[in-house]
């Protein structure tokens, strides 16, 4: 006769592998200046980023408009506020590209593929629209260095 058990308790929190990459993302997002928009990115004075999120039928989920400056830290993910609950969007590939092309506007868009919930083939298809502002710092003339 099998003996009496007791249901094990599923563990509805993070694992500790999720909790070491959330841990090293904060301390890469807020490093403090080794991680601020003037150390990453020297020639920029000013950073505008605005962000739209639609939901699957665009309808406006949530807009937001962040500014960064030199000494700013970057923090370049905005969290996904449609069904899913867990996505984000992680803008720093982008911004990176902009500026080394040396844009001054761009747009961008992007779509959550989080899962709705485990099993599922449905994904969460919450959309951000992104405009894209760089003010660069003026380059000092080579005849008023002389």
């Amino acid at each position: 006769m099998p003996g009496y058990y007791k249901k094990r308790k599923r563990n509805v929190g993070p694992n500790k592998n999720e909790e070491k990459v959330s841990r090293s993302k904060q301390s890469e997002g807020l490093g403090g200046l080794t991680n601020s928009l003037g150390a990453r990115y020297p020639s920029v004075a000013r950073l505008t980023v605005r962000l739209q999120f639609l939901s699957p039928q665009q309808h406006l989920l949530g807009e937001e408009t962040r500014v960064f400056n030199p000494q700013d830290g970057c923090d370049f993910s905005a969290p996904c506020p449609g069904r899913c609950g867990v996505g984000d969007f992680d803008l720093a590939a982008k911004i990176s590209s902009i500026v080394s092309s040396g844009q001054a506007v761009s747009e961008s868009n992007g779509v959550c593929q989080e899962r709705l919930f485990a099993g599922s083939s449905d994904i969460c298809d919450c959309r951000l629209q992104c405009h894209m502002e760089v003010a660069y710092q003026a380059a000092p003339d080579a005849a008023t260095r002389l």
